[in-house]
């Protein structure tokens, strides 16, 4: 057997690991030994495995033959359809790719960071991609991703703890650090690669975890590992560990960790918008039936305590549920109760008169209802009812996109301006999981009713019964019909109460061919958190956000939950991609293997590394078997410098290979570059002045381009002291070219790690690496051109043009400008709107204000030169609308377009989307309309397209 060798030459510019490292393996012309990735191999595979009580995988099966992998970034997979602004960092975060070809519809590919740590899971046959489009500010790829987490709580915001003053965050991220001190983040800073080794079914990996919240005065003392497996069928084994490398005797107040997240990650909502979880005491997961589906409210991160409105998915230890949670795709139906009028009539304002004041007397549903949904004190909810001895006497307002809409006498007068512009999907129960309601009005004493597609106005004038509102028909005397017989109510002396009521999609609704278990989920298996080497607990937390993101995590937490040095806590648990069908029989298959470990330094039993060295040069060569003691150099100018482990080992400390530049460093400590190291702070302390900041991605002395290298060379101890700054890695010092072939076939198959498979097993090696699968299959060429949707939606101007004298009359809308009243050809004269982005510009959105759920923007779309436009558009039921890129098809869907154009001078289109806030609202058109730097125009086209 050979030595397995780690040799590397640091040239003068800085060093390009994931490079080298991808490419070197010694072929069957070369000498004895295995080539720079196997040190990492040893490495990762003793510190997960080579411990007493370890439990082997029990991902024994035959998914290695489906299994492949790359260190070559394959370039933005366009379905992930990421963040536009932050698309442009992948190539710096891409570690590694792995892929699982199933020979069904299980297929997948993860994403891995140079934390180790996923950042996509992209299922093409199933719902695309699972991981969030990073649509937060100054976190791209650090936060919402899967990730192990560690906190020091004692030192966590504490009061007086920090230099006699309150302390900072303290969160560990195995990810990477939030983008919060520039300019020295304005390029992201993950978290550094340390080792990285993929063979079989399985890719692991090492990082040094960063304190997220920068700039900071803290040190981290953390390594994460992960490591993943693919058991085949969908199904993906996640061993993930922390490890505490700060001496043995540190202040335990300084580096100890006593909070985790593990993981910390959670799903793209709009794509996987259900949760689902089996029944606790039962374990059966009932999705079937609206009326008892196994749903799990997800309300906004921070509110699932115990007994509130989570409910059953509220936050609770592991041992109390049922061992997984699944995240679904649209289409489930649930039979939820009724939510009242409350709190979305809005209400007249304490101590007003609306005669006089009409505009101004009302506050909406937002500001005169408290917590519990009660009016506050003085405000006045308008009151829904028909008059006595009356119909309704409903007008007509006309035809629109989402319904025919009235005006009716419903409302008590003595009420002002109101602008709800409520639809079945701006009033979703906040802690739903479904993306619609039906909202319609019932009789107060049968529940006799209708729904509404659309609510305009709950009143208007305080001298008007009117409120204003869409139903689903095809003309005014069915609409007038389907209003009047039910709230006819002649012949009676009293008035008539209207309950306005919001409820999910009723049973009624439920298509004759409904196949919930069909839809595409993705689970997370947890297990019961149950075990005899951990003394803390484990717990369950899932919930909504602002960005479109539901978290799931499993803390690790308590008393005795508690990560000191020379300690490794570790989880091997299971994510996998289905049907819904399959997820119960799947995840009760896999639950009773998930493992749970906290791992002592003693237990370890490693194998020897020893470190040679030449001159300034060293080589590192670690024993070629599990546990072996000894190693060889065939170099005759080498001598032994010292000798280590491949695991940690009391007494022992990992070694770091760091670069800053030209330099370089190979020792315990590594912060050695970092400025201020040992006059304002050493590791692994924290600094003595909270106004003096550690900074591990700044080379001292050096130009914030560039940025520190470190390798994982091993554990050692004080032996090795010689070792320390000015030491390179050389590829010539322990194996030496043989001068005939080897007999002895190689030990790995290729020079690096294949791509990602082609379709079908090419016969000879392909010139270049295939890159990764299209998100979808191709179909063979198409010959017929794709045809636009009949009916048009965007206005034009008029013949003759819009000038200041006609502004207000020279648009018209498709009916009149296009034939057939808006389904034909453009008649003549007529201009319509050419909606795109100029060039070398973005959109620049503008807020209008929240709308319920939507955010209403002004963007520029279009040539300046139009005038006034009155759409008020929403998609008909069934049915979305949106902007899309005529090069690529990428886009956005919008809720509402209220004016196509409005002035000559302004490019605007007045639109709304699902958004809570102005940043996540931009964010969402600028995800696929960032033309900068392009010197053309980028064409846009707008669609109505059926659900």
């Amino acid at each position: 057997m050979h030595p397995t060798r780690f040799i590397m030459t640091l040239s003068k510019s800085k060093l390009a690991l994931g490079s080298i490292i991808a490419g070197l393996t010694i072929s069957s012309a070369a000498a004895a030994g295995f080539d720079a990735a196997d040190l990492d191999a040893a490495i990762l595979q003793d510190i997960l495995e080579a411990y007493n009580e370890h439990q082997p995988s029990t991902c024994t099966g035959t998914a290695a033959g489906s299994t492949s992998y790359t260190y070559d970034f394959p370039g933005n997979n366009p379905a992930s359809n990421w963040h536009g602004d932050f698309a442009q960092y992948e190539a710096d975060l891409f570690l590694a790719a792995m892929t699982h070809t199933d020979a069904n519809n299980r297929s997948w590919t993860i994403r891995v960071g140079q934390g180790g740590n996923m950042y996509s899971h992209y299922c093409p046959d199933l719902h695309g991609e699972s991981m969030p489009p990073q649509n937060r500010q100054d976190s791209p790829w650090v936060d919402e991703v899967h990730q192990s987490v560690s906190v020091n709580n004692d030192l966590n915001k504490q009061p007086g703890m920090c230099n006699g003053d309150t302390c900072p965050s303290y969160f560990i991220h195995g990810a990477g650090t939030y983008q919060r001190d520039a300019p020295y983040t304005d390029v992201p800073f993950y978290s550094q690669s340390l080792a990285k080794s993929c063979n079989g079914a399985s890719c692991t990996f090492a990082a040094w975890g960063q304190e997220a919240h920068v700039a900071t005065i803290f040190t981290s003392p953390v390594i994460t590992l992960n490591r993943f497996t693919n058991c085949g069928d969908g199904i993906v084994e996640h061993t993930e560990m922390l490890y505490n490398f700060a001496p043995t005797g540190t202040s335990p107040t300084i580096v100890d960790q006593n909070y985790f997240n593990l993981p910390w990650g959670g799903v793209r909502a709009s794509t996987l918008p259900h949760a689902l979880e089996p029944d606790a005491t039962t374990g059966e997961l009932s999705y079937e039936d609206p009326n008892t589906i196994d749903y799990c409210p997800l309300c906004p991160w921070g509110s699932d305590q115990a007994g509130g409105p989570q409910g059953r998915c509220a936050m609770d230890d592991l041992s109390n549920l049922g061992g997984y949670t699944s995240f679904v795709a649209d289409g489930l139906y649930v039979n939820r109760p009724a939510t009242d009028q409350k709190p979305y009539l809005w209400c007249r304002k304490p101590n007003m008169s609306c005669s006089g004041a009409s505009s101004t007397c009302m506050a909406d549903a937002n500001d005169c209802y408290d917590e519990a949904g009660q009016p506050k004190p003085g405000y006045t909810p308008v009151v829904l009812e028909v008059p006595a001895n009356s119909t309704p006497l409903c007008e007509d307002r006309g035809s629109f996109a989402n319904g025919w809409e009235l005006r009716c006498e419903m409302v008590r007068t003595g009420f002002g301006q109101t602008f709800p512009y409520l639809s079945p999907t701006t009033v979703t129960d906040p802690c739903a999981p479904w993306t619609e309601s039906s909202l319609g009005f019932y009789r107060a004493d049968t529940n006799e009713g209708f729904e509404a597609t659309f609510i305009r106005h709950w009143s208007f004038a305080p001298a008007s019964p009117h409120v204003y509102f869409r139903v689903d028909a095809n003309s005014f005397e069915a609409a007038k019909d389907m209003v009047h017989n039910v709230f006819d109510n002649t012949g009676n002396s009293q008035v008539l109460p209207i309950n306005f009521q919001v409820t999910p999609p009723a049973i009624s609704n439920v298509p004759a061919d409904y196949n919930p278990g069909a839809l595409p989920s993705v689970t997370f298996v947890s297990g019961d958190g149950v075990s005899a080497l951990t003394p803390g607990k484990f717990r369950r937390r899932i919930g909504s956000s602002n960005r479109d993101y539901y978290i799931y995590t499993n803390n690790y937490y308590g008393g005795q939950a508690l990560l000191e040095p020379g300690y490794a806590l570790s989880k091997r648990a299971f994510f996998f991609a289905s049907e819904l069908a399959s997820v119960k029989a799947t995840a009760d298959s896999l639950k009773s293997n998930v493992v749970y470990d906290l791992i002592e330094d003693t237990r370890y039993n490693p194998r020897t590394i020893d470190i040679y060295k030449s001159g300034s040069s060293f080589d590192a060569v670690a024993a070629s078997s599990a546990q072996g003691t000894s190693t060889s150099c065939t170099s005759s100018s080498a001598t032994l410098e010292c000798s280590g482990f491949s695991t940690p080992k009391p007494g022992y400390s990992p070694f770091f290979y760091v670069t800053c530049g030209s330099s370089s460093y190979l020792g315990p400590d590594p912060y050695f570059f970092t400025p201020g190291n040992g006059e304002t702070f050493t590791f692994p302390g924290m600094s003595n002045n909270n106004s003096e900041y550690i900074r591990s991605y700044v080379c001292e002395g050096q130009d914030m381009s560039v940025r520190p290298t470190w390798k994982l060379i091993g554990f050692f101890d004080s032996s090795c002291s010689s070792m320390g700054a000015g030491f390179t890695y050389s590829d010539d010092i322990c194996v030496e070219p043989s001068e005939e072939p080897s007999s002895e076939p190689s030990f790995e198959p290729s020079p690096k790690p294949t791509p990602l498979p082609t379709p079908e097993p090419t016969p000879s090696p392909t010139p270049e690496p295939t890159p990764l699968p299209t998100p979808e299959p191709t179909p063979s060429p198409t010959t017929a051109e794709v045809t636009e949707p009949v009916q048009k939606y965007v206005w034009c101007a008029k013949p003759g043009g819009c000038n200041s004298s006609n502004e207000s009359s020279c648009m018209a809308g498709p009916g009149e400008c296009y034939e057939d009243n808006g389904y034909g050809a453009l008649k003549s004269g007529y201009t319509p709107i050419e909606l795109y982005v100029p060039a070398n510009a973005t959109p620049n959105c503008r807020d209008r204000g929240q709308y319920g759920t939507e955010r209403e923007l002004t963007c520029n779309f279009h040539s300046t030169g139009f005038g006034r436009t009155r759409v008020n558009l929403r998609p008909p039921a069934g049915s979305t609308m949106g902007f899309y890129r005529e090069d690529t098809g990428l886009g956005f869907e919008a809720s509402f377009i209220r004016h196509w154009s409005w002035r000559l001078s302004q490019r605007y289109v007045f639109l709304r989307v699902r958004a809570s806030n102005f940043q996540q609202a931009r964010n969402i058109v600028y995800a696929n309309f960032n033309n900068s730097g392009n010197d053309e125009i980028l064409p846009v086209r707008f669609e109505m397209r059926s659900a």
